[in-house]
């Protein structure tokens, strides 16, 4: 497994970051609203997943693959949660129609999922270099 260097994971999480926003312009024709909403989504996606990557792989030690995928587990636990937490309390305090929701929910998908693409295109890199 490619060690994933702290800039690969800034890199990822900026661009992350570029599509929340990128994504909240294009809800601005929903409203205010809505557009906050797919901020919340696209800013929780980023931030479990810089959580993640950092917990994960800022003191990785390919000697040591057994304490590897013990991170993993315990980060992916805590990212679940984290995100959880983040949902939770923007449905109660300000997510309270099925418009912003979807917002949410959507953006979140879509920032998520980039991030998988993005990490896939790094080991690419990677392997020819």
């Amino acid at each position: 497994m490619n060690n994933l260097p702290a800039e690969n994971i800034r890199a990822v999480v900026y661009r992350q970051l570029v599509l929340t926003a990128v994504l909240t312009t294009l809800w601005l024709a929903g409203g205010a609203e809505t557009a906050i909403a797919a901020l919340i989504g696209g800013l929780a996606a980023a931030l479990a997943n810089a959580f993640f990557g950092f917990w994960v792989f800022s003191a990785y030690r390919a000697q040591q693959p057994g304490k590897l995928v013990g991170k993993i587990y315990l980060a992916e636990f805590a990212k679940l949660t984290l995100t959880g937490l983040i949902f939770l309390a923007a449905i109660l305090l300000y997510v309270q129609d099925g418009k912003r929701l979807v917002a949410m929910l959507v953006t979140y998908f879509i920032v998520h999922v980039a991030a998988t693409f993005l990490l896939a295109m790094y080991g690419r890199k990677a392997s020819k270099s």
